[in-house]
């Protein structure tokens, strides 16, 4: 059984701001800002991996409409865009956040603590890696 499943199936309510035949688009009932939408591919996964190209093209369009929006309803010059996936994607589902962001809005990135390494070595390991 799974949340997101329901809401594209229309089994559960959601405020929907968007649908097609692929994907379903509804507001975050958590918002970092009024307008908050999580955007979520009707076929069931939970990893950017095995989503199919048709899928991810379709997202990446949502949000393009959804941002244009923002500048329309809110004025909105900025936007985030956010993604967890596999062991990290707390509803097993794909899912893109999409908000409006606003001067002074309070929403930050938190990073954890410790030092992380940027160099050309971990660079080099990821071009070899990249396929």
């Amino acid at each position: 059984m799974c949340l997101f499943c329901d809401i594209a199936e229309h089994k559960m309510n959601a405020h929907i701001v968007y649908e097609t035949g692929r994907i379903t688009a509804f507001l975050d009932i958590n918002p970092a800002n009024e307008g908050h939408v999580l955007i979520i591919p009707k076929l069931h996964t939970d990893t950017l991996v095995e989503l199919p190209d048709e899928y991810l093209l379709e997202i990446a369009d949502t949000a393009r409409k959804i941002i244009k929006a923002y500048d329309v309803i809110y004025n909105a010059k900025g936007y985030g865009v956010m993604q967890n996936g596999g062991a990290n994607c707390e509803f097993g589902h794909f899912h893109f956040h999409v908000f409006p962001r606003f001067p002074d809005d309070g929403y930050d990135w938190i990073y954890p603590e410790g030092s992380k390494e940027v160099s050309e070595e971990v660079a080099a390991r990821l071009r070899s890696a990249i396929q």
